[in-house]
């Protein structure tokens, strides 16, 4: 399947946000529990960094594809998700390995502090949390810090140069690109929108150090964000649509650009 990235349209990065957060909207308490379980795994999984590397990487693009149905459809059912987890696990949870496996390796190379043993990359008590602080926002703090850095981390595991780019599990997934195909559509989309996915980075970088610090019940919902975030810059650039489906629009479509993929 032949497909040409075009350059957004200016404005690029407030349109996809509010956009993302219209999506987030609809399915806010749905997609909220969804993240939040996958937060408290991580906390629960903080000794063990590969682990919670993948785990981040997996909500981060299934929220991706709860998107993309949101768009289509309006509204999404626990079954829904479960079986489009399932038809799409294939991609969702190798993609996920290779990023946190290369970037371990990355880090025991190039970026482990001195003295720091290279087996931190699967076992680690460094940062742990033995006891959660008697002072419930401290607490909240310690609970969500770890899956807020892992999704600022995974900005930079979704643009690993010569591996991965930003919007290549979405063709993956959604326009049925081989691994290599989508990795070079992926890579001239984001050349051609140069500024705008500059942004996007700032926003990863950002968001989540901030809600960590001052809203970190919240950041279960950064994942939803950012997943959604990623959907509508998707859509705009590789199929041409700058606005989300209307949602009384949405419930009756039998068919999209996106059907039977998503």
């Amino acid at each position: 399947m032949f497909v040409e990235p075009r350059s957004a349209a200016p404005g690029a990065v407030l349109r996809w946000s509010r956009q993302a957060i219209e999506l987030l909207v609809r399915g806010l308490g749905f997609w909220s529990v969804l993240s939040l379980l996958m937060c408290l795994w991580m906390f629960l999984a903080h000794r063990l960094p590969l682990l919670s590397g993948i785990l981040a990487l997996v909500s981060l693009l299934s929220c991706m594809l709860i998107a993309a149905h949101l768009d289509r459809r309006g509204r999404i059912t626990l079954g829904e998700v479960l079986e489009m987890l399932r038809t799409h696990s294939r991609a969702i949870l190798p993609f996920a390995a290779l990023i946190t496996l290369v970037g371990g390796l990355i880090w025991m190379l190039f970026l482990a502090k001195p003295g720091v043993a290279w087996w931190n990359i699967f076992y680690t008590e460094r940062n742990s949390v033995e006891v959660l602080s008697a002072n419930g926002f401290i607490a909240l703090r310690q609970i969500f810090v770890y899956s807020a850095f892992a999704l600022g981390l995974s900005y930079f595991g979704l643009n690993i140069p010569g591996l991965t780019s930003f919007f290549q599990f979405l063709g993956m997934t959604l326009l049925d690109l081989p691994f290599r195909d989508a990795w070079r559509r992926g890579a001239t989309g984001q050349i051609r929108n140069l500024g705008p996915m500059l942004g996007v980075a700032l926003l990863f970088m950002v968001l989540p150090a901030a809600f960590a610090l001052v809203l970190p019940p919240l950041v279960p919902v950064l994942y939803a964000f950012f997943g959604a975030l990623g959907y509508v810059a998707f859509r705009e650039i590789f199929l041409g649509i700058g606005e989300n489906q209307p949602r009384e629009t949405a419930s009756i479509v039998q068919s999209s650009p996106l059907s039977s993929r998503a």
